[in-house]
């Protein structure tokens, strides 16, 4: 049998056998209790710490690493690899930081598009919504994209049949047992791609044996410009990324308590930086030793490294390498489908049936199989995501600074966005000469730092000015701020509300009593802040 056949076969078990797994989980599950639609989405308060460590590792470590890392060595080095391994597990801290503060003032949220509809009102509700969406998918198209790559480029087979089967084995389970289920297999899959990586290792460290490694280290692996770049770049770039990913918030919600969730996240995010660094770095190694090139981009030189100088590597380290590579991407297709699926139900589908997210994880796969067709450059489709979510990071995280409450309205957030948004385009111009090619520049071409530092700092001005402006035209008009009353959770598909609810730092009238008139005010604010 060919090295294709044996690989392709093995690889298929791999993905059904996890998926069984899964299947049989979210079956003992639903013997013990049915879920309701919020335990779907959330499974709130139930993931004890070693669990949800390695959940928050799985999550994060997909295919892409395997074709990124060595990529993105190519041309910022050494310097850029290890910012961009570092920056991988970072976000995670930063993230399961704020977190853990929205869920102890708020912890009915079913998503972060919640807590937006609550501080911020419709329309940036929509705008967050949006992004976070498009985010995903593009994280959801790069890992089908990533497992086409190995199966077309590496093996010398055809892309689709596995790319259609992670896409239907992972809808399956996940509809069938929800973000509970996901979790306990990202235990399995941690393990088992951790495994066959100290496998792998072994092997580097005995056949890595180069006739000559050029001193000092060529331009493109050593230090240079985009290496010192990614100093500023990718840890703006990957902790935005990650705060509007539902992923790492729906493990936030799932932590059993604030012990789980601290050390569960300090211990995946340093298994995110090892792993993503050591693939990285055989990529520099193969780089590095000269070794036969099997792409232009880089994106395959961990293969090239297996190949120990050869043209090709032996069939069984190839075989586990694919095996490695399908166990990561089914772990991070399977968030990615929870995470858009929360992000959907809870704002279209919320106090509905359970069926309507399971129906939805099926669909969601459709286009995004499509496009994952096209073989885009994974490093791009990521960049054009980061510098989106980087350009509203900073309006959405002042939200959470209590003493901006009724300052900093929804008109504010979206000036800031917009002002971070143009900020991009004058570098673009300023940067190229030219208002197309800047664009092009700036979200297609280069991790350049002041694509990542300058919305940054441009957003939070332009939310400043937003706020004084409406701060003064207010007080001019004797108009009152629209303070944020009471977060108040709705029914989550059981007919019950949740007995956690939070009240903001506003003023709540003292005679409101029940429900329906909490309700009444949370309509009412929300629709004055968004409209």
């Amino acid at each position: 049998m060919s090295l294709a056949s044996v690989t392709y076969g093995l690889s298929i078990a791999t993905i059904v056998l996890f998926g069984i797994i899964a299947l049989i989980l979210a079956r003992r599950r639903q013997r013990v209790k049915k879920d309701d639609t919020e335990f779907f989405l959330t499974a709130r308060k139930s993931v004890p710490l070693r669990t949800i460590a390695w959940s928050f590792y799985a999550q994060g470590v997909g295919a892409w690493v395997i074709f990124s890392m060595p990529a993105y060595v190519v041309s910022a080095g050494i310097v850029g690899l290890v910012a961009y391994s570092v920056s991988c597990g970072l976000p995670i801290l930063i993230v399961a930081r704020v977190g853990a503060v929205l869920h102890r003032k708020y912890p009915g949220v079913l998503s972060l598009g919640d807590f937006v509809q609550w501080r911020y009102g419709t329309i940036p509700t929509i705008l967050v919504t949006l992004v976070m969406l498009l985010n995903m998918s593009i994280g959801l198209c790069a890992e089908y994209t990533s497992i086409g790559n190995l199966m077309e480029f590496v093996i010398g087979a055809p892309r689709l049949p596995i790319i259609l089967c992670v896409a239907i084995v992972t809808s399956i389970y996940t509809a069938a047992g929800g973000l509970y289920v996901s979790i306990l297999t990202d235990v399995a899959q941690g393990a088992f791609g951790i495994g066959l990586l100290a496998v792998m290792a072994v092997y580097v460290a005995v056949t890595y044996r180069p006739e000559s490694l050029p001193t000092p280290l060529p331009e493109g692996l050593g230090p240079n410009y985009w290496g010192w770049a990614a100093v500023a770049a990718m840890p703006i770039s990957m902790t935005c990324a990650t705060l509007f990913s539902e992923g790492p918030w729906q493990r936030i919600w799932a932590s059993a308590d604030d012990r789980a969730l601290k050390h569960g996240s300090i211990m995946g995010a340093a298994a995110l930086v090892v792993v993503c660094f050591l693939y990285g770095f055989g990529g520099f190694l193969a780089i590095w030793a000269g070794f036969p090139q099997s792409s232009q981009d880089g994106s395959t030189a961990f293969f090239d490294l297996l190949g120990a100088g050869s043209e090709t590597a032996p069939s069984w380290i190839t075989i586990l390498a694919a095996l490695s590579t399908v166990t990561m991407n089914e772990g991070c297709v399977d968030s990615l489908q929870n995470g858009i699926v929360d992000t959907l139900a809870s704002r279209f589908f919320r106090g509905k049936s359970v069926w309507y997210p399971r129906i939805l994880v099926f669909l969601i796969n459709i286009p995004i199989v499509f496009v994952s067709l096209k073989g885009y450059d994974i490093i791009i489709l990521f960049l054009i995501g980061n510098l989106i979510c980087t350009i509203c990071a900073v309006p959405l995280l002042l939200g959470l600074v209590d003493r901006f409450e009724g300052y900093i309205t929804g008109w504010s957030f979206i000036t800031g966005v917009l002002s971070g948004f143009l900020s991009i385009v004058v570098f673009g111009y300023v940067k190229v000469g030219d208002w197309y090619e800047g664009l092009r520049y700036t979200f297609v071409l280069a991790y350049d730092w002041p694509s990542f530092v300058l919305p940054l700092i441009f957003s939070a001005i332009g939310v400043a000015i937003a706020a004084f402006a409406e701060g003064s035209i207010r007080k001019a008009l004797g108009l009152a701020y629209p303070i944020p009353l009471a977060f108040v959770p709705q029914s989550h598909g059981d007919g019950k509300i949740p007995e956690e609810q939070s009240v903001s730092s506003g003023d709540v009238e003292s005679d409101v009593r029940g429900y329906d008139q909490k309700q009444e005010i949370f309509q009412e604010t929300s629709a004055v802040r968004g409209q």
